[in-house]
């Protein structure tokens, strides 16, 4: 009779696991070759149940993957699963995730998704299904420059052919207050006849021959349209002084920041970035053109957080 009692339970009260009582979790990367904090992920049963019930949690993200960026406790047997088990007499179940450092260069956060992936014959129903982890990167950058002094030392202006376009302005990343300075360039209203073309280029390049990669990141934000924009480019022969299109200079794109620009006007900040390989053993001078903008119409664009990390 109870048995039954316990069947019947069973049939018209079906059980649901979820993520409890939070959906998402920070970690930090440890030191090159370490094991990081261990970080409890917890799962809940909506009743106690009468056996062991297993659920299977799939693991997926931009990380290098299991025993590399990242372990788990219990281990996974299936890659990129770890399976779990819910006690009989309990509706609660924890796995750790270990964040690791495998010495790779990836100069960016890890994004993980934990999805409840399977559940066996005593949990019939799914709640919150998935699990936010991000890992932060430990990554020191060389260079950066939130422009809380300027126009500060790091970057100078080159003028190519017009007027100067770029300056200082109030209302920086994130807040945009009038206090947080940030760089912008703007040619309405500043004179001249035709398009301006002017460089901010870093005033001191960098050593070539300490770096085999760059990863390369800022803010951006544009207030108005008008004619013109930016790009962001660098050079291995620029002298540094004169003329940034004087014969012989030659500027390359990063061509996925560049693609990743906001749109003129969309007042918006964004964060662009690339990594940069095989740069050589020149002095690598990086700068952001604004061309195209005349004093009757120009966009504006506003330039905060430039930061670079090498390996």
């Amino acid at each position: 009779m109870l048995a039954f009692l316990f069947s019947c339970e069973e049939d018209y009260e079906p059980a649901t696991i979820t993520f409890y009582p939070a959906l998402n979790a920070t970690g930090v990367e440890p030191e090159e070759n370490a094991t990081g904090t261990p970080l409890t992920v917890v799962l809940r049963t909506s009743r106690v149940l009468l056996e062991d019930s297993r659920v299977n949690i799939r693991i997926e993200g931009n990380g290098a993957g299991y025993g590399n960026s990242y372990t788990t406790f219990p281990p996974q047997l299936e890659p990129g699963v770890v399976t779990i088990t819910v006690p009989a007499e309990e509706n609660e179940a924890t796995f750790r995730f270990i964040p690791r450092n495998d010495g790779v260069f990836i100069p960016t956060d890890y994004q993980y998704t934990f999805t409840i992936d399977e559940i066996d014959n005593k949990i019939r129903s799914i709640g919150q299904k998935h699990f936010s982890m991000t890992v932060t990167d430990n990554t020191a950058a060389f260079f950066l420059d939130n422009f809380s002094t300027c126009p500060g030392t790091n970057f100078t202006e080159r003028v190519a052919s017009g007027v100067s376009t770029w300056g200082c302005s109030g209302f920086g990343y994130p807040d945009e207050t009038p206090a947080n300075l940030c760089r912008e360039a703007n040619a309405f209203n500043k004179g001249g006849a035709g398009a301006s073309n002017s460089y901010l280029v870093m005033t001191t390049p960098i050593d070539g021959t300490q770096y085999d990669f760059l990863y390369i990141s800022a803010q951006v934000y544009s207030r108005f349209t008008g004619a013109g924009g930016i790009k962001f480019v660098y050079s291995t022969n620029y002298s540094g002084t004169g003329n940034p299109e004087a014969d012989g200079v030659t500027w390359t794109e990063l061509t996925e920041i560049n693609a990743a620009l906001p749109a003129a006007g969309t007042q918006d900040w964004k964060e662009v970035a690339q990594l940069v390989e095989n740069i050589g053993d020149d002095p690598v001078y990086i700068a952001i053109q604004h061309n195209g903008g005349t004093t009757a119409s120009s966009s504006s664009w506003r330039i905060d957080d430039f930061s670079i990390k090498g390996n």
